[in-house]
């Protein structure tokens, strides 16, 4: 399976965005697509979420889905339903699905709260390279996101983001602690570069179900990489640290 993560720098212009995707899509051969938390609006619009969210009939998706085919593609959207939603569109065979953000930061540079709902449960959807589970950003420091999405049969967990400098270090000790939790491949896109005074550290990531690391993206630069892995390191991993078989799910119940 070829995983194709497209570390991208800042836009706030739809039309730009949707352009840069569909390119990508088109030039480069993979199964799988993944760009970075509300990618196609850039993540600092503050107030201007409300006049750019839409929703999966726009007319916007149909281009997506038009180029999309039989792949797998995972883009960062504001999405309008009944509330507002930090989204991600996940779009597999000629299908678009929504994974929404549970956790949402509102401290120090953060402000969501102020825009969005949160999501309701973590996001699990059947392809046919196997289960993926898709969160987003904040979600990855609350174990229990990966962890039901594992449990639920992911076997590979994307987790699009928009993290500044100031998130760099504890993000690159919690993404390979996920993936050996759960014994999944965990794929991890960043924005690079600069938006209004936030700064990105790129830094995306893709780490085997043992923990190793398969791909690192440089730091701040835009990057466009595709990572090959052989989906039977699974079952592997799973027989050697049994994490999910020996997971006691009675003790969820004491929170």
């Amino acid at each position: 399976m070829k995983v194709l993560l497209a570390q991208m720098r800042a836009s706030f212009d739809v039309q730009n965005n949707l352009k840069r995707l569909l390119n990508i899509v088109k030039r480069n051969d993979a199964d799988m697509y993944v760009f970075p938390e509300l990618y196609l609006t850039g993540y600092l619009i503050r107030d201007k979420i409300f006049e750019r969210a839409m929703d999966g009939e726009d007319e916007i998706f149909g281009d997506i889905v038009n180029v999309a085919k039989d792949k797998v593609l995972i883009f960062g959207f504001p999405e309008r339903a009944e509330h507002i939603y930090n989204s991600a569109a996940v779009i597999v065979d000629g299908e678009i699905k929504i994974a929404r953000k549970l956790y949402l930061p509102n401290f120090g540079p953060f402000e969501e709260k102020l825009y969005f709902k949160e999501g309701e449960k973590p996001f699990v959807v059947d392809t046919q390279f196997g289960k993926i589970g898709v969160q987003i950003c904040y979600d990855a420091f609350f174990p229990e996101v990966a962890k039901t999405q594992a449990l639920n049969g992911a076997d590979i967990i994307v987790n699009i983001s928009a993290s500044p400098i100031t998130s760099r270090a504890m993000f690159e000790k919690i993404i390979p602690a996920r993936a050996i939790e759960n014994t999944v491949f965990f794929v991890y896109v960043n924005w690079a570069g600069l938006q209004r005074t936030m700064e990105f550290w790129g830094g995306s990531m893709f780490y085997s179900p043992r923990g190793k690391l398969l791909y690192k993206a440089p730091y701040f630069e835009e990057d466009i990489h595709t990572v090959e892995i052989n989906l039977d390191d699974i079952a592997l991993a799973r027989r050697v640290r049994p994490t999910l078989r020996d997971t006691r799910k009675e003790l969820f119940s004491f929170v």
